[in-house]
């Protein structure tokens, strides 16, 4: 199905998830407002159900989008399960939170099976396997309306144990159809189970090739070469490999390099301690978390942008990479790591450098490789926005639009 056929014969997609943009400025899963939009433009009619929060605003939403919050926990303000670092981070964290779990689950539950009777929906559309996946199934079953299920990383590589990897099965296997990010992700679930299609998360290629690289440089300071990490702070982003890698570089090369870290998140403090114990907190600019609209001037200013990404002790690590597109559409040369999804974004030696995962060793290598050779600078950033292009959420939806056309016509289960 193309554009012209989707907007011929609308659909109306309910999105669970459990997280989406509290405000216009949040960066929490702002991919899936962008998705959305890209969604939207397509005549797709969309109502979004997430978590409450007590920082939720009332935002603008494009023509065709709704956004719905229920409300899991009292008093609001200790609704603190999503967003921040992630749910399972938050756990990690606050033990405490595991409280609120069964109550998430419910209250989506009866939020979701409301929004069905009230909108009735032609198809709902689950972001994350579990337990989002899981609830949309259930009510699928109940209402008797097609599910498909998106794998988008963290819910296929975390949560292995045998009692959600078994949950996690069911669901894909009761729901109609599902995609996921890359063949990664997909494997992670299960090789056994009904193959899904591969659709990844997209860019806004023209926002992010359009940033201003001289926006954040002072004309009057000596320019240095700008390293950049964009990102939450929690450990699968790796974050602690890229300050002790930074921290390997050869005095001559430290005079000449700065660090920006842009993104909040459980370990903070413990990076910025480590910035000071490595001796190179002269050396690094914690920016904290910025507007998404923000960042192509970043991406810009930058010359080379890291992502460092490891396995947590959770086994969830990167199911895709979208912030390496973005740098690429901004033409930022990349360096990342050789794991979960990335390998299928970035070809190594041609469109950014790639090295082991926790490897600081590497990857204080591959920064003197890159930083000392600006041909080759420009080599990745050239080659890496003509990969990124075909990442533009057009392209995304109207792949998408083609599924849920397909979804919608199958008889539930």
């Amino acid at each position: 199905m193309d554009a012209t056929s989707a907007k011929a014969k609308p659909i109306k997609a309910l999105w669970l998830t459990s997280s989406y943009p509290r405000s216009k400025h949040d960066s929490a899963s702002v991919f899936l407002r962008y998705f959305a939009e890209a969604l939207a433009a397509q005549n797709i009619n969309l109502q979004i159900l997430s978590p409450d929060h007590s920082d939720v605003e009332v935002a603008y939403q494009p023509n065709k989008i709704s956004s719905h919050r229920f409300r899991y926990f009292f008093p609001r303000g200790y609704q603190k399960l999503a967003y921040g670092s992630g749910i399972l981070p938050n756990l990690q964290t606050q033990p405490w939170l595991l409280i609120q779990v069964p109550f998430f689950i419910v209250a989506m539950f009866i939020s979701a099976s409301w929004r069905v009777i009230v909108d009735r929906p032609t198809l709902i559309h689950a972001h994350w396997i579990f337990p989002v996946g899981t609830v949309a199934v259930l009510i699928g079953k109940l209402f008797k309306i097609p599910v498909l299920v998106t794998a988008h990383g963290g819910d296929a590589f975390a949560m292995q144990g045998s009692l959600l990897g078994a949950i996690k099965r069911w669901t894909i296997k009761n729901s109609a159809a599902w995609t996921s990010n890359t063949k990664a992700t997909a494997q992670a679930v299960g090789l056994d189970l009904p193959q899904p299609q591969i659709i990844p998360m997209g860019i806004d290629y023209k926002k992010f090739a359009s940033g201003n690289s001289q926006a954040l440089r002072n004309p009057n300071k000596p320019q240095k070469t700008i390293l950049l990490f964009v990102g939450r702070l929690v450990e699968k982003k790796g974050v602690a490999d890229l300050l002790a890698a930074v921290a390997g570089l050869s005095n001559d090369i430290l005079d000449r390099i700065e660090l920006w870290i842009i993104g909040d998140g459980a370990e903070r403090d413990r990076l910025k301690a480590l910035a000071i114990e490595y001796r190179i907190d002269d050396k690094v600019v914690f920016y904290g978390r910025l507007p998404n609209e923000s960042l192509p001037d970043y991406y810009a200013a930058a010359d080379i942008f890291i992502a460092p990404s490891i396995v947590d002790v959770n086994g969830d690590t990167e199911g895709q990479g979208v912030i390496l597109l973005e740098a690429m559409a901004s033409g930022t040369a990349v360096i990342s790591t050789r794991t979960g999804g990335i390998s299928e974004v970035i070809e190594h030696g041609k469109t950014g450098l790639l090295v082991d995962a926790a490897k600081p060793v590497q990857l204080t290598s591959a920064l003197e490789q890159v930083i000392s050779e600006k041909g080759l600078r420009t080599t990745y950033s050239e080659a890496g926005k003509i990969a990124a292009r075909v990442y533009d959420w057009e392209n995304i939806a109207i792949k998408v639009c083609a599924v849920y056309d397909k979804t919608s016509k199958i008889s539930h289960l």
